[in-house]
């Protein structure tokens, strides 16, 4: 009972301690972020993203990205999710699947993201953008 018990807590204990470790590192690039480019409103991120992509996908990203932000900076264009967050390099899949979801399209039919490209927010926002499929008239 009592090497239960013990390996229970050490369990515990590295996880918290993991949490810690990473609570730690989020704040340190949180702090850098903020020290190079200015935290976002709603309205300036949507109008900073009018180059790459429509309104209801600028405010898709919002709302999608603005959870990996918080709580001490807001999403930027300019952000390269991957290398500036400590975000799963297979998030953004999940991110296109929402998107598709929520403006009818089929994500599997998408184009690949190219390897070349850098990660950022605006990258981002214009694959969106070019992989909708072209709408029709009858």
């Amino acid at each position: 009972m009592r090497g239960w018990f013990g390996a229970i807590a050490l369990i515990i204990a590295v996880f918290l301690l993991i949490q810690l470790v990473g609570n730690r590192q989020q704040k340190r690039i949180a702090v850098a972020l903020r020290a190079r480019r200015p935290n976002l409103t709603r309205e300036e991120f949507v109008a900073l993203l009018a180059d790459a992509t429509d309104t209801g996908a600028a405010e898709f990203l919002w709302e999608e990205l603005l959870p990996y932000w918080k709580p001490n900076l807001t999403p930027h264009p300019d952000d390269d999710f991957l290398k500036d967050l400590l975000i799963d390099d297979e998030e953004p899949e999940d991110w296109l699947k929402r998107y598709c979801d929520r403006f009818g399209h089929d994500w599997r039919s998408w184009p690949p993201w190219a390897a070349e490209q850098p990660t950022t927010v605006r990258n981002f926002a214009r694959w969106l953008t070019n992989g909708r499929p072209a709408r029709t008239t009858a």
